[in-house]
This record gives structure tokens, C-alpha cells and sequence, in this order.
């Protein structure tokens, strides 16, 4: 295992060839810790810096990232290889949300699609991650992507060696265990049609709103249920104080020390 204090320039373009990466966060101190997939790192991913990277964050069916990002900040993205040398890297984080009512959201975007997409149907925020720390080791217990290329239905698979054998030198370039992935086009066609329909802000309302330990959510979906924002946040401040027992507890014992402290000493 290696330790980074910030990211080398070629974990960072290796990080952005991956086609799938992990999000890591939780509650302070709800009892969910939320782990999800992410893939198209090309382009919903990009390091901004050797401390700081982002991701577009497209509509789900649940907020808990942006929730944990509101609470804590916390943050783990975890990144491996399933070609034939292996790694996993992971990048320790402090995350904030920048939704899509907010005048940096579409430079955002744009910057971090690095000119392969405009816009991306459907998407609630940009999660900006300031790393404070990056992880290596070793990815052996990772199942290896068989060395060999998908083809269509009625054709018969080509392994990488045939290939090689026939000198084709254009496909030879694209050899690698990132030859087995594609992109699913579910995600755009559903976002596509939610938006088409006007339905995609109602579905923020039925679903985003909030964390399934009941953290405040997308903020613009809390505003269109008609949430105070400042009322529910302070409720969930103190929600969360009042869940530090042990830390109120040593501080209602330390007042009453001083306090009988300074009465002896005729302070009070």
C-alpha cells in the first residue's frame, strides 16, 4: 500500500480511462453507509487538480451521496483495474454539491465532460472533490476481464491473439480489458424521456428529498416541496448534537466543575 498527499499526474490519467468507479460515504451517524457505481469516468469524470476532482452526479433514485456531502462532507472514490495489471486506488475526500439551479453548475459541466458533452439530461449536481489523500495497493483478489473481444450475436468471438496474428493495426490499439465495456443507453433514454414529459422535477420531489436516514437532500427539490430549508437544517443539526451523548455528557460535567470551580476561588 502506498499514501499520496496528492495525485500523480499518472494515477490521474489512469484514473480517468477507468470505466467504472465506486462513491463511499455515510451519515455521521445514521446506520446506512452508502456505496455506488459510477460509470462513463470519460466523461462524467475528471481530476481539476492534483487535489481535487469531480463528477457529474445524474438523477437516481436516491440522494444519499448529496445528503452525506451536506452533513459531513465525507468521501471515498475508489477506483480498480481489471486488466492485467492490477491496482486499486482510492482518493479520501471532502465533498460539496453544486445543484443545477446554481450559475457554476453548467461551466462545471463542461469542464468536467472536457469537451466530449454540453449538457447531460438529467443531471441533478456536480460532486466537487477535494482530495486530502490517495490510496494504492494491490488488486489481485479483482477478477481479471478475459483477454478477448465481444462480437455480435451471429458472428463468432475474435480472441486478442487472432487479431494480433492478422497485424490489425487500428484494433490493435484498442486492445485492452476495456474492449468488453460499453456504455448501457438506459440512463440517457430514461432521463431523456423524463425530462421530455416534464416529470423529472416530480420524480427529485417523490425521491430525492431526502437520505434514506432521513438527512436533508437535493436542496431544490426540498424548495419544491415547500421545505423552509433553514428550519429542517437546523432540525437536523440538532438531531445530530443531541445523538453525541457522550460528548454533551462530558460537557455538562465539565461546566459543573468550573462552575463550582470558580466558586470557591469567589470568581462567582
Amino acid at each position: 500500500m502506498k499514501l499520496y498527499p496528492s495525485l500523480p499526474d499518472d494515477l490521474a490519467e489512469w484514473a480517468q480511462r477507468q470505466p467504472v468507479f465506486f462513491t463511499g460515504s455515510a451519515a455521521t451517524h445514521g446506520r446506512h453507509v452508502n456505496v455506488s457505481p459510477k460509470g462513463l469516468a470519460d466523461s462524467h469524470f475528471a481530476v481539476l487538480g492534483p487535489n481535487q476532482c469531480a463528477y457529474i452526479d445524474r438523477t437516481g433514485s436516491g440522494c444519499e451521496t448529496i445528503a452525506h456531502a451536506y452533513e459531513n462532507g465525507r468521501l471515498c472514490l475508489m477506483f480498480m483495474s481489471f486488466g492485467n495489471t492490477p491496482r486499486i486506488m482510492r482518493f479520501f475526500c471532502n465533498s460539496s454539491v453544486i445543484e443545477w439551479d446554481n450559475p457554476r453548475f453548467s461551466g462545471m459541466v463542461r469542464r468536467v465532460a472536457q469537451g466530449k458533452r454540453e449538457a447531460f439530461d438529467g443531471a441533478r449536481a456536480v460532486i466537487v472533490c477535494d482530495i486530502w489523500e490517495v490510496q494504492t495497493s494491490c488488486g489481485y483478489g479483482v477478477p481479471r476481464v478475459k483477454q478477448g473481444l465481444y462480437a455480435p450475436d451471429d458472428e463468432e468471438p475474435v480472441s486478442i491473439e487472432d487479431v494480433l496474428r492478422q497485424g490489425c493495426s487500428d484494433t490493435e490499439k484498442k486492445l485492452s480489458e476495456l474492449a468488453v465495456f460499453e456504455t448501457r443507453p438506459t440512463l440517457d433514454k430514461w432521463n431523456g424521456t423524463k425530462v421530455e414529459n416534464g416529470k423529472l422535477f416530480e420524480y427529485h420531489r417523490e425521491t430525492n428529498v431526502c437520505s434514506m436516514d432521513g438527512l436533508p437532500g437535493l436542496r431544490t427539490a426540498r424548495r419544491d416541496v415547500g421545505q423552509r430549508l433553514f428550519l429542517v437544517d437546523a432540525h437536523a443539526w440538532a438531531r445530530r448534537v443531541a445523538a453525541e451523548k457522550s460528548g454533551l455528557a462530558v460537557g455538562f460535567g465539565i461546566a459543573i466543575l468550573l462552575y463550582f470551580g470558580l466558586t470557591l476561588l469567589g470568581v462567582l
